[in-house]
């Protein structure tokens, strides 16, 4: 996958949140589908150094933030 289509693929994880087609107040424009994306690209590029026990570390350590974001 290109970085373009990556960048697209994201952009649209953001932009066709199912959630909001379910409700009228739940929404997210394009503006705001693309800083989302951008934010997660910022917090992932914090994730790209090390070795591979500190890589490691690092995916456990985002498998557990995922599952706090989901417990929100």
């Amino acid at each position: 996958m290109t970085p373009k289509e990556k960048a697209i693929e994201l952009f649209n994880k953001f932009y066709e949140i199912e959630d909001s087609k379910l409700c009228e107040d739940a929404w997210i424009d394009s503006y705001l589908a693309k800083k989302c994306a951008l934010v997660s690209i910022g917090f992932a590029m914090e994730f790209i150094t090390g070795d591979l026990d500190e890589a490691f570390d690092k995916t456990l350590y985002l498998l557990e933030v995922k599952k706090e974001i989901e417990n929100l």
